[in-house]
C-alpha cells in the first residue's frame, strides 16, 4: 500500500508553483501596462444602449460550484445590467489571478487562500464578493465506520492527495490530532479507495466524493473542516484593485455583482432548477451527469446560505479570514483583500 509522509517533496514543489505564479502576474502587470485596452477588461460601448462587454474567470471547469455566473449568463440577468458577459473555463492548466492581473478577463473566482499569495506576491487584486463563506473541505468516511471527529483517525488509514497536503498538515494541528499516528496514503480524489476498505477516511469536499458514494447506495459521513477552525472561503468574486478606479469598469464590477447576487439569491432557493441550467449549458459538451450536478447545486446552495448576508463581504467576515490565515501560518493582511465598498453601494444602497 503507497503511503507518504506529510514533510514530503510536494512542500517544496507547492513553494515552487507559488514562486511560478508570482512571477507570472507580475509579466501579466507589465503586459497590461504596455496595453490600454483588453479584450475582458469591461470596456465601454461604444454606442448608447450597446451591451458592455466583460469576461469572468472561472476558478475551474464549469459545474454547479459556479452556478450563480452559469445561471446569470444563461437566465439573461447579465443582459438586463447592459452586460455581454464571457466565462472563461478554468482548469489545471489556467492560472485564474494571472487572467485577471492580465485584463484578459475584468473578473474571476479565486478561494481566499489564493488570492493571498497572489496579493503577498505583488499580485494588485481585491475581492468584492465571496459566494462561498463556509469551506467546503471535510474528512470524508462511511457511515458505519465508527469515525465521528478528526481526532478517530489516529491509527487509521486516511486518503488523500496531495494538493491537499497544505490542508491537512495545519488543520491536524489545530484540531489536536497527532499526525504521526496517521497512516498517510495517497490515493488522489476518486474516493474507489474509500469504498474498496483501502483507506478508512479520505480528504474531500461536501459536493465530490459523498455524492460519488451515496450513488452506490452507500452511506457516508462528513466531518466539515469549518467546524474546527478551518473555513477556507472560495468562490471570492476578484478583480484589479485599480479596475475600481475606473468607472466603466467599476460599473461592470457592480453590475455582474448585482446580476450574480440575483442568481445565486434564486439558486440557493431552488437548487434544483440551477442545477438543471448548468447541466443545460454545459452538460453535453463537458460530459456532465445530471443527477451528481442537481445534488451538488443543493450542496453548494446550502453552503452560499450559511453566509450572513448572501455574496457580501463584512467586517466580520474579513475577520475571519483573518484569522484563517493566521491559524495556518500564512503572513497576509486579508483587510487590504477585500473592498467592501462595491457590496455596500450594490446591496445596501438601493442599487440591487
Amino acid at each position: 500500500m503507497p503511503t507518504m509522509s506529510i514533510n514530503s517533496p510536494f512542500k517544496r514543489r507547492f513553494q515552487e508553483t507559488k514562486s511560478k505564479r508570482i512571477v507570472l502576474a507580475a509579466v501579466a502587470a507589465a503586459a497590461l501596462a504596455l496595453s490600454a485596452c483588453s479584450a475582458g477588461a469591461g470596456e465601454p460601448a461604444a454606442e448608447s444602449g450597446q451591451l458592455q462587454q466583460a469576461s469572468i474567470q472561472l476558478g475551474w471547469v464549469p459545474n454547479v460550484e459556479s452556478m450563480a455566473p452559469i445561471v446569470a449568463q444563461a437566465k439573461g440577468y447579465y443582459e438586463e445590467e447592459g452586460l455581454e458577459v464571457k466565462l472563461l473555463p478554468g482548469g489545471p492548466d489556467v492560472v485564474a489571478d494571472a487572467q485577471i492581473v492580465s485584463g484578459n478577463a475584468l473578473m474571476g473566482i479565486l478561494n481566499s487562500e489564493t488570492l493571498a499569495n497572489a496579493v503577498k506576491g505583488g499580485a494588485p487584486l481585491v475581492a468584492v464578493g465571496a459566494t462561498y463563506q463556509t469551506s467546503s473541505s471535510a474528512i470524508v468516511t462511511l457511515a458505519d465506520s465508527g469515525i465521528t471527529e478528526p481526532s478517530d483517525l489516529e491509527g487509521k488509514r486516511f486518503g488523500f492527495a496531495q494538493t491537499d497536503e497544505r490542508v491537512y498538515k495545519p488543520f491536524f494541528k489545530m484540531a489536536g490530532v497527532d499526525i504521526d499516528k496517521i497512516e498517510l496514503v495517497t490515493t488522489g480524489a476518486d474516493p474507489a479507495s474509500l469504498v474498496s476498505g483501502e483507506v478508512d477516511a479520505m480528504s474531500g469536499t461536501l459536493p465530490n466524493q459523498p455524492i460519488a458514494i451515496q450513488s452506490q447506495g452507500l452511506k457516508t459521513r462528513e466531518i466539515r473542516l469549518s467546524d474546527y477552525g478551518y473555513n477556507r472561503w472560495s468562490g471570492l468574486l476578484v478583480v484589479r484593485a485599480d479596475s475600481l478606479e475606473n468607472p466603466e469598469k467599476r460599473s461592470a464590477i457592480e453590475a455582474i455583482l448585482k446580476a450574480t447576487h440575483r442568481a445565486l439569491e434564486n439558486a440557493v432557493k431552488d437548487p434544483e432548477t440551477a442545477g438543471q441550467t448548468v447541466y443545460d449549458v454545459y452538460g453535453e459538451q463537458l460530459g456532465l451527469k445530471l443527477e451528481p450536478q442537481i445534488a451538488g447545486a443543493k450542496v453548494w446552495a446550502g453552503l452560499a446560505s450559511e453566509s450572513s448576508e448572501l455574496l457580501q463581504v463584512t467586517n466580520e467576515g474579513v475577520a475571519s479570514q483573518q484569522k484563517f490565515f493566521d491559524s495556518i501560518g500564512l503572513q497576509a493582511d486579508a483587510s487590504k483583500m477585500f473592498d467592501l465598498s462595491v457590496g455596500e453601494r450594490v446591496f445596501n444602497d438601493g442599487s440591487n
